[in-house]
Order: C-alpha cells, then structure tokens, then sequence
C-alpha cells in the first residue's frame, strides 16, 4: 500500500498503511480519498502527537448498512495503532455545503485523488458557531464542570497543584498511565480559534498558528498565554507533566492563567449567544437554543434573550 505523500515519520507511515489495508478490505469496491490533519498533516507532529484521519467515499453512502460497517471500522481501526488515533469516514456528499476549515486548508493527501479541488470551504459564520458552540462544550465537559454553568468560573480543582487541569490521563509506551495537559491544550486553543472566527473573521486551521494569529489581530494578555502553552506544554513537555520544580511552578502559573481565559471566553460567547439570538438567522436562532436547552447558561441577560425569541406555549 504506497502513500501519496509521506508524514516523513517512519512510524505514522506505517499505521496509514495498516489502516487503509484494513480499510480496502472492508471496503473493496468504494473509491476514496484518504487525508491527515493537525501536526502530521503540516510537518510539526512530536512523539506524542495523535493522528487525525478523514476517509471520504466517493459520492454518497449506498445505505444505512453501508453506514453501520463505516461506523464498526473506526472503531476497529482504533486498535490498529501504537498512537492516539482519530479517524473519521464521510461521504462526499456530505461536502458539497463546505468543507471544514482544516481538512480544506490543512489537510495532506496520502492515499486517492483529491475529492476536495472543488469543493468550497464552509462558511465563516458556519465555522464560527462550530468554534464557538464546541469550545462552551469542552469548557464544561472536559473537566466535568456542573450544568448550569456559571459565572465567573471556578478552578476545577482548587485544591490542586495545577488546579485540576491535568485531570486528562496519557498512556506511554510502557503501558503507564500519567497525567497530562492535552485538554488544557485543546480547550484554550479551540476557544481561542473560535474567538478569532467571531471578532476577527479569520480561519485558524494549525496549532503552531493560532497564537501568532491571535497576536497579529489583538493586543491582549492572552496572546502570551496561547503562546507559552504551544511552546511549553507541547512543545517542550510533549504534553506530559514536568518533573522539575521551575517547570512544575511554571506550569502552575498557566494553569492559573487558564482559568482567566476561560472567563474572558465566556464573556465573548455571552456576547456571540446574545447576537446569535437576535439576528434574522433562524438556523443560527435555532442552534444557540439548541445547545443552551442542553447545557444551561445561568445568567439573566441571556433568560430574556432565549424567552424573547421563543414561540410561545399554548
């Protein structure tokens, strides 16, 4: 099984070649196109980076059948590698309303033709409730946060020595399970791409972009913190937990840090909701209730904004 293009990382090669062996046999007679995102996709991907896999069959799913034995293979597929694997299996189809930000601007292509040429990116105001509305779910869920939120946020864990952040747990190679800060990492930096959608109008599809991004657009105290996370708590510690004691100090202060960023994004979401609420936009309308009816945002502005826009009862 040849790559189109290489990772260049001998290991991750190989987990590509397995799962779309696996995946050919499951699916002998369906054409696709195969592409990484994240890390790997653009070169920066370190020891303990995951591998983010999007299949795209050709046309449309034939059936629900067909749909169940894609569902069964990710799962599958899982098993099939020494690393962190996230794999996705989508339908062309399902592309032609645009086509998310980074499987379009940050993807590679290792195995097809490229299905993607033609198809337009999504919308920014589509990517933007994406962002938005999945970083207020990982600021509750990621570090089980009780429904209704409010705010100001509380550490997850105050009594902590980094506040609950590290909550995530890491599998190394010889089968023990550590401690790490994968869902810091996610949670500030998708909150921050969202944030950059609504007030800047601009697409972050590269961690190693979003804090220079971020920085070029705003003249705020988070761009530093974006900033010191990719470079320290990815880069430098790959993820883990540091050993020594100025490391471990320095991690703290990020961790205090986060916490403030959290409730700075809350309050631009506060702002987003409230817009989204008010325009002429029944599909975003719909969205923000949705997900509010779901995960609860206790604050009373946002009561009279949900009440005013909701049809009445009989």
């Amino acid at each position: 099984m040849s790559l189109r293009n290489s990772t260049h990382v001998a290991r991750v090669d190989a987990v590509l070649r397995r799962v779309l062996l696996a995946f050919v046999e499951v699916f002998p007679a369906r054409a696709c196109s195969v592409y990484i995102e994240g890390s790997f996709a653009d070169g920066s991907g370190i020891s303990s980076s995951d591998l983010d896999l999007k299949i795209i069959l050709k046309d449309s799913f034939i059936d629900v059948e067909e749909q169940n034995r894609a569902a069964e293979f990710m799962q599958f597929a899982t098993t099939l590698a020494p690393l962190e694997l996230d794999i996705e299996v989508i339908d062309e189809q399902s592309l032609l309303g645009g086509v998310s930000p980074l499987l379009k601007l940050g993807s590679l292509l290792v195995y097809g033709e490229d299905m993607l040429q033609d198809k337009p990116i999504v919308p920014l105001i589509q990517w933007a409730r994406d962002r938005m509305h999945s970083s207020y779910w990982r600021t509750i869920h990621l570090f089980g946060r009780s429904l209704p939120l409010h705010s100001p946020l509380t550490f997850p864990d105050p009594a902590a020595e980094f506040y609950g952040y590290d909550r995530r747990k890491w599998r190394l190679e010889n089968g023990e399970e550590v401690n790490c800060t994968r869902d810091l990492i996610r949670l500030v930096s998708w909150s921050a791409t969202g944030i950059l959608a609504f007030k800047a109008g601009r697409y972050v599809v590269r961690k190693r972009d979003c804090h220079k991004v971020y920085q070029a657009c705003f003249s705020d105290e988070w761009g530093q913190l974006l900033q010191d996370i990719y470079e320290l708590c990815r880069n430098k510690w790959h993820y883990l937990i540091p050993v020594q004691a100025d490391e471990r100090r320095a991690l703290r202060a990020i961790c205090e840090r986060t916490l403030a960023f959290e409730n700075h994004f809350l309050q631009i979401y506060k702002e987003f909701l409230l817009q989204e609420l008010s325009r002429a936009d029944p599909q975003g309308q719909q969205f923000a209730l949705d997900v509010l009816r779901r995960f609860p945002y206790q604050d009373a502005e946002l009561e009279q904004a949900i009440r005013s826009c909701s049809p009445p009862t009989a």
